[in-house]
């Protein structure tokens, strides 16, 4: 299977933490959505407040 494109929502902050702590976070911690990403697959962030609910 080829790689894909993925565009992820989440607020900045969480960004930030999954990016330091080396995991990604999306979707209200529901994990069936991020299952799908595959190894080699893009992910662009999409961050329409600093804090979730801001």
């Amino acid at each position: 299977m080829g790689t894909g494109n993925w565009l992820a929502v989440a607020s900045a902050e969480h960004v930030r933490i999954g990016r330091a702590s080396g995991f990604m976070q999306v979707c209200h911690g529901k994990a069936g959505p991020l299952r799908r990403i595959g190894a080699g697959d893009g992910v662009v962030y999409y961050s329409p407040a600093n804090v979730m609910g801001g």
